[in-house]
């Protein structure tokens, strides 16, 4: 034990059974008498602040000090000090004598040792009303009135010290946990001063909060200071004290079970219910498998309670399934389900992706005529079913809180439906999804259209090319990757695009300014089935149905169909030139494949060598797999301008060395240095 402050040595209070309950240290010095020094109090937890108190030496030996005993009263010792810290009832008693070999051994401690340990104190009196002995009090200077004087305390020779008995007036003792646990302190009979039936009422009120703290405190006073014995009462609420989800265990459960068989009480329906409560909060499936085997043994019903506890408790152990045919078996006996555990088990399949399951339970609740469905659930539902593209549950919920206007969602959970009815082609839910965003402040963006395109296609193409000339009137400009919906479509069958470029012209007559890719789509599709002359007569006619003309992209994808025709693509050129149509990198890298591909001769190499060269004063390069054929090229031609297409070494431009090297092992044709050696 620390010393006090001043040399002063503390021997102080001994057990007491509750880690929330404190104890005060009495000094006592075989010096001078009646003489004050000034020390440190020790408290067991919690540990106010570092108060001060006042002690008295006196001649006998230091002692220990416990509750409960007067035996050893001298009225003298505090005489004439009014100030004196009110401690609670004090009892003397010798220090325990432990050998070294037991002093690190904890006592096992049941709550009949307890009650056995109450029972054999030599002043125990069953009989008594309030099952406590006579106590000696010392005012508390924070709980005394300013008109209070040691009259009032009692014996007028011990002003601090006093009988407490049922009548006597002593000032009331400040205990914070009495306090904060909602106990009434009536000082004069004992700590608490509440019967045996108030008790038990406290007791009933903590069962019902669910208040662990409290209840073991009633139970301590129950069992170790009024000596009660412990009975299946007893043991039902401290089983139930450990529902709390900070001070329980199923370990206690098992210890307070086992507890029970050796005192030879059997466990009713009660405590088998109140263990199942305890296991929905601290999940522990052997001793549930064991609970509700032994309830099914001994004929025990559950109750609707004690089925809600099974299943939250199956929750907490992510067994999913368990839960849900155990729920199925609970609806088809008729028992009524609380929401509350509806919408615990909705978030739970909604978290590991089981939204068939939660969708089943959310129709299921909604066909029986629930009203008041939790708003949080349909908006977790709707979030986490449309970021894993869930159509049906992210449909049903939609309509049933966006279409009737009891939700807002967010943009990311509107971006998330959008791309939810583009992969499933629900235009109608796309476009639900477009209306709740252009209600807003911000303009649609490219992607918002082109997720849109993707729902209508297939079931509704004039819908879409109607939607690129929106996006055209919008001012958002389409692009290639815009139109693949659309493309991905039109190759299906080769009659297609036939379709495609009729609904075009229908559109063009209702005075809609159609972009140019949506012919650029209507020709790559007619390339893609071989129709190579269709798709020059849609060139030809391309004014007609765009007014803006051609594009880049339009002499791009001329040039990916003519491969073979040279003389086709080199006349698309002049026309692109013509039109003054900027070209970029991917038309250097097909007109150098159609010369390449298109003809064999020298001239044609050349043709290519020269787009190459003017490729590169632009800043481009030619694509891995262009760059790899004019190699090879040049290994045929036994041209040492292959050497020129080499990168930097690092793989942003260019062909690797190795690469040309292992080009030229296998290709190389020698004849001769005819353009120098780079």
């Amino acid at each position: 034990m620390p010393p006090l402050s001043r040399g002063v040595d503390a021997l102080w209070a001994a057990w007491c059974p509750s880690p929330y309950s404190y104890s005060l240290v009495t000094i006592q010095y075989p010096r001078k008498p009646r003489k004050t020094v000034t020390g440190r109090c020790f408290y067991t937890n919690p540990k106010p602040n570092d108060s001060k108190i006042r002690f008295i030496r006196k001649n006998p030996p230091p002692r220990y000090v416990r509750r409960g005993d007067d035996s050893k009263k001298d009225n003298n010792i505090f005489s004439g000090h009014q100030n004196t810290r009110v401690t609670t009832p004090t009892q003397v008693v010798k220090p325990p004598d432990r050998s070294i070999g037991q002093q690190n051994k904890p006592e096992k401690q049941t709550w009949h040792s307890l009650w056995r340990k109450a029972s054999d104190e030599p002043n125990h009196d069953p009989t008594s009303p309030h099952k406590s002995v006579r106590k000696y009090y010392v005012r508390n200077p924070e709980g005394i009135t300013s008109d209070a004087t040691p009259d009032d305390v009692g014996e007028p020779e011990n002003p601090v010290l006093a009988k407490a008995g049922p009548d006597s007036q002593i000032p009331r003792v400040h205990n914070p946990f009495f306090k904060s646990a909602g106990f009434k302190i009536r000082q004069g009979r004992e700590s608490t001063g509440l019967t045996d039936d108030e008790l038990y009422d406290e007791l009933r009120r903590a069962n019902h909060a669910g208040d662990s703290l409290r209840i073991r405190e009633v139970l301590r006073l129950l069992i170790r200071e009024r000596g009660v014995k412990p009975d299946r009462r007893h043991y039902q609420a401290l089983l139930l004290a450990n529902a709390d989800a900070q001070h329980g265990s199923p370990d206690e459960v098992a210890r307070i079970i086992d507890e029970m068989e050796d005192e030879g009480i059997t466990l009713d329906s009660a405590a088998y219910h109140a263990v199942l409560k305890v296991l929905a909060v601290h999940p522990d499936y052997i001793l549930r498998r064991q609970i509700l085997e032994e309830l099914r043994q001994r004929w025990f019903t559950l109750s609707n309670e004690g089925w809600h506890d099974v299943i939250v408790g199956l929750l907490r152990d992510k067994q999913l399934e368990l839960a849900v045919e155990t729920l199925q078996s609970v609806q088809q006996e008729g028992i009524r389900v609380q929401p509350w555990l509806y919408d615990k088990l909705i978030f739970n399949l909604c978290d590991v992706g089981e939204h068939d399951e939660a969708l089943a339970i959310l129709r299921f609740r909604v066909e029986n005529g629930e009203q008041l469905i939790s708003g949080t659930v349909w908006h977790y539902l709707l979030d986490t079913a449309s970021r894993a593209y869930h159509h049906q549950a992210t449909v049903f919920a939609w309509r049933k809180r966006v279409g009737m206007g009891y939700l807002n969602p967010s943009s990311g959970i509107c971006l998330n439906v959008l791309d939810t009815a583009a992969r499933y082609g629900d235009f109608r839910l796309a476009t639900d999804v477009i209306r709740v965003l252009g209600n807003r402040s911000e303009a649609l963006k490219l992607y918002h259209y082109e997720t849109l395109l993707e729902a209508y296609m297939p079931a509704e193409m004039r819908t879409a090319f109607t939607l690129l000339a929106l996006m055209t009137s919008a001012g958002v400009t389409p692009a290639i990757s815009s139109t693949r919906p659309i493309f991905l479509h039109l190759r299906q069958s080769p009659q297609l695009p036939d379709t495609a470029l009729a609904i075009l012209r229908q559109v063009a007559k209702q005075q809609r300014a159609m972009p140019a890719e949506a012919v650029n789509v209507v020709i790559e599709a007619y390339i893609y089935h071989g129709k190579f002359d269709q798709a020059l007569d849609v060139y030809k006619t391309l004014h007609t149905i765009c007014p803006s003309g051609a594009s880049t992209s339009t002499f791009n994808t001329l040039f990916r169909g003519c491969r073979s025709r040279k003389d086709t693509a080199m006349f698309l050129a002049s026309e692109m030139v013509a039109s003054n149509i900027a070209p970029d990198a991917l038309t250097y890298d097909r007109l150098i494949l159609v010369c390449l591909e298109g003809g064999s001769g020298r001239e044609d190499f050349e043709d290519a060598w020269r787009y190459f060269e003017e490729m590169r004063r632009v800043g481009w390069w030619p694509r891995p797999g262009t760059a790899t054929v004019l190699a090879r090229q040049c290994c045929l031609k036994g041209d040492e301008r292959i050497w020129r297409l080499q990168g930097d070494g690092y793989g942003k431009d260019g062909i690797p060395r190795s690469t040309i090297e292992r080009i030229v092992d296998e290709s190389w044709v020698d004849k001769g240095n005819e353009h120098g050696c780079t």
